[in-house]
């Protein structure tokens, strides 16, 4: 971010529950939660699981971004790689870099790490997040595909 005014980026760490809590009830819509929301023990358990990169964006202490992505083994050639699962930002905090400064944490973190690789998906109408993707040094990978999801209740 340009200034100190701007907001800040940060991993949620083991201790962040209710801050995330509040991230994920406030910046998410409802259509993406349903209303349903991690229970405490399974937050807990995934602010502690090195395999979760979670991030908050901060407006002095008010969540306004947040991202989740996940570690998985490479089963093929080794190592790990991350799938980027959500990246959003309140609507009066977008176009100002917060979702550019969520994924460059990501990537310094991932980095950090020794992962080999980052992914993630969007609609190809999605413009918003393509151009925050694209600025951030990605680049597109194969053809537009379509998503399916097994909902195991």
């Amino acid at each position: 971010m340009k200034n100190g005014s701007e907001p800040g980026v940060r991993r949620a760490l083991p201790g962040d529950e209710r801050l995330w809590r509040t991230a994920t009830s406030s910046i998410l819509s409802d259509e993406q939660t349903a209303g349903i929301f991690a229970s405490d023990a399974e937050l807990a358990a995934a602010l502690a699981d090195p395999h979760c990169y979670l991030f908050l964006a901060l407006a002095g202490e008010t969540p306004v971004g947040l991202s989740s992505a996940y570690a998985l083994p490479d089963v093929a050639s080794g190592g790990r790689f991350v799938y980027l699962y959500d990246i959003e930002v309140l609507p009066s905090f977008q176009r100002r870099g917060v979702g550019a400064s969520l994924v460059a944490a990501l990537l310094a973190c991932c980095r950090a790490d020794g992962v080999k690789l980052v992914w993630a998906g969007t609609n190809v109408e999605n413009e918003p997040a393509r151009r925050t993707f694209e600025r951030t040094g990605a680049e597109t990978e194969g053809e537009p595909f379509v998503e399916y999801e097994w909902e195991l209740d």
